[in-house]
């Protein structure tokens, strides 16, 4: 299946989201070399964009530079490498720059309730909705975005970094501003690592939009393939385009202007929110989406297929940052891992992945608890997606700890109540969130002690998650 290799998967206990320790070097292959600094045109060109920018627009974003070979490497932000070794990625290409258009203006783009998101600088979190979105990512900090549904567009721009969620190649699309096409490589990560939320940029699990010069990552694609994307995913900046962004422009439209630091709500309708210089939450509302019921069972545990004939299910609800879970299992072939105050696996107790039962189990009692104090069990949130559009994937770094009730010895309650980073925020209304039952112990003594490695799999997916 995509996104998982049997051979090397290793489970990982971590409930703080700390990548794995256990990283292994990259192979390097040969690819296009890079040149460094950049052009004065280049430069001239980006402060004639920078020139067109509203002036509330201008306060958020740092100052143009003008000088060649500015590259400075900007400051590493969060956990994150924002540059890559260009002989540490696969697949890559550049784009050719005469297949490469302008884009004009945005005006009647937005559709009935599209938004202008510009999170300014800093390490920001930005939320869209279900319109046509034009999301700036430009302003030389870490952005972490979800565009929700509808045909979206981030403007990229230097020495800024974009995590970008759920990037839809058939829909969404990139726009350069002050980056010329010619100096963009598109290519595949190739780092092995997880770790949750903190995965590495270039995992293998994701496509990079790369600035050749210097190695900076532009844009990364989570759970997205660099083959899927051309130069059709791509145009460049006019003043033109950033004109029609301007709240004059917008308001005509009936555009709701909101500018401030900390976090930023939408509303149902057309919305323009500007951040300032620190770190800013830009998000649809809680009313900007609606949760259905994940369900699993039926033997489509990933990646760990089962026997079992158990079945569950969990109704999510998240509002004023708070996710809560409610749910049951019932029909499991044993009681949830650490329900029973066990602190070894029951010798019939199913691993499908050929780990050491010990091993296994130590590693989760390492970690009692989880990074909100929520006690150890057997029923984890983790991060990564599954049975929607994007492929199948695996990340076993624990993020939060459920509440397993058996209320026999094959049936029983879910629950939870977490309080998620805006980050967290933006996974979870990704679709990139699942959450699998451990279980062990034979209670009934049929014989039959569950699956150690997982019974079930619930995906919070992109079906399971949908804007309004």
């Amino acid at each position: 299946m995509d996104g998982f290799d049997n051979k090397n998967h290793q489970e990982q206990h971590n409930a703080g989201g700390i990548a794995d320790p256990s990283i292994s070097p990259a192979n390097s292959s040969a690819v296009a070399s890079s040149s460094k600094g950049s052009s004065v045109l280049d430069s001239d060109l980006e402060q004639a964009l920078n020139q067109t920018l509203s002036p509330d627009e201008k306060a958020a974003a740092p100052a143009a530079s003008t000088a060649p070979d500015d590259h400075d490497h900007a400051p590493e932000t969060g956990p994150f490498s924002n540059h890559v070794d260009l002989n540490n990625v696969a697949d890559s290409k550049t784009l050719d720059r005469k297949q490469v258009g302008k884009q004009g203006s945005f005006e009647g783009s937005f559709g009935d309730k599209g938004d202008f998101l510009n999170p300014g600088g800093g390490n920001n979190t930005v939320i869209a909705g279900g319109g046509n979105d034009v999301i700036r990512g430009s302003g030389q900090g870490l952005n972490t975005i979800t565009t929700g549904t509808g045909k979206d567009t981030i403007i990229l721009g230097k020495e800024t970094t974009n995590r970008i969620f759920d990037f839809d190649p058939a829909n969404d699309r990139f726009v350069l501003q002050g980056v010329n096409p010619k100096d963009v490589i598109i290519a595949q990560g190739k780092n092995p690592g997880k770790g949750g939320l903190e995965q590495p940029l270039d995992s293998v699990n994701n496509a990079l939009v790369i600035d050749k010069n210097g190695g900076h990552i532009l844009a990364s694609l989570t759970f997205a393939k660099a083959g899927d994307l051309n130069e059709s995913h791509f145009s460049r900046l006019t003043g033109e385009a950033n004109q029609s962004l301007k709240n004059e422009e917008l308001k005509e439209d009936g555009f709701k202007n909101q500018r401030g630091d900390g976090q930023l709500n939408g509303t149902l309708g057309h919305d323009r929110l500007i951040g300032g210089k620190g770190d800013d939450f830009l998000y649809v509302g809680d009313d900007g989406f609606k949760l259905g019921t994940a369900k699993g069972g039926g033997g489509t545990e990933f990646p760990f297929k089962t026997d079992s004939p158990g079945t569950s299910e969990l109704t999510p609800q998240l509002k004023n940052g708070v996710l809560s879970f409610n749910g049951s299992y019932k029909d499991f072939d044993g009681a949830p891992l650490f329900s029973q105050g066990e602190k070894e696996l029951d010798p019939n107790a199913k691993i499908l992945n050929g780990a050491d039962p010990k091993a296994l189990v130590d590693g989760f009692l390492k970690v009692p608890q989880d990074k909100e104090g929520n006690a150890i069990s057997g029923t984890h949130l983790h991060f990564s997606p599954a049975e929607d559009s994007r492929g199948n994937f695996a990340d076993a770094t624990v993020v939060r700890y459920f509440e397993n009730t058996p209320l026999d010895a094959k049936s029983g309650t879910l629950s939870g109540k977490f309080e998620l980073s805006p980050e967290e925020q933006a996974a979870f209304l990704a679709g990139n969130l699942y959450v699998n039952i451990h279980s062990n112990v034979d209670v009934d003594g049929d014989g039959r002690a569950g699956f150690a490695t997982g019974e079930n799999r619930l995906n919070l997916n992109k079906n399971v998650v949908q804007f309004a």
